[in-house]
């Protein structure tokens, strides 16, 4: 055997070695059945229809088109293509330093928008809005939680005339010199306060 024919032998399986493995730019996303498949772009605008896109159990994501995909093939097969990373340079936070963890969307891109694990067990969370919702219990175990000033106007809002009585009139008792209670505050809830947003019951 010469060593054309030896090389002839091995073309068909040396191309499916090639095919394995390929770099491609997200087109398109069907995000409607059980597994997320994408369309791609490959080699010279090849393009490539239902790749089924694998994702950690307990993440998913939809990405935008545009973005690269590694994408493998089994067997060589371009018809069974399997996405195992999409990547999006574009918006990748470049901030984090060894060790942490972020998770973002495009809006982190202008302004700060992620939950980031920082380094000394610091967890930060910016967003425009925080919706909690626990349907039967939440418990928070801090030895110290501060509120900005635009949450404590917020607090403002709840301030009726219930709370008002209460606070206006309300005295320390047996903390001054011979065990006597404390006059009324000083500073007292005025109608400045107050809100209609909440209502007696």
């Amino acid at each position: 055997m010469t060593w054309n024919d030896f090389k002839r032998l091995i073309a068909p399986i040396q191309r499916k070695i090639f095919l394995l493995l390929g770099r491609a730019l997200l087109t398109a996303v069907n995000n409607s059945e059980g597994t997320q498949k994408i369309q791609i772009t490959v080699l010279n605008n090849e393009t490539i229809t239902d790749v089924e896109r694998m994702q950690e159990y307990g993440f998913e994501t939809y990405p935008f088109t545009g973005a690269e995909v590694m994408t493998l093939f089994l067997n060589g097969n371009r018809d069974h293509g399997i996405a195992v990373c999409v990547h999006d340079r574009r918006y990748r936070p470049k901030d984090l330093v060894e060790g942490e963890v972020c998770v973002y969307t495009d809006e982190d891109k202008t302004d700060p928008y992620r939950m980031h694990l920082k380094r000394s067990r610091i967890l930060f969370v910016v967003a425009d809005k925080f919706d909690f919702d626990a349907d039967t219990e939440a418990t928070l175990v801090s030895p110290k939680i501060m509120l900005g000033d635009d949450v404590w106007a917020n607090v403002r809002k709840l301030i009726d005339v219930r709370f008002q009585a209460l606070f206006n009139g309300h005295v320390h008792s047996g903390v001054q010199a011979g065990g006597s209670n404390t006059g009324v505050p000083t500073e007292l809830l005025t109608d400045a306060h107050m809100t209609d947003q909440t209502r007696a019951v």
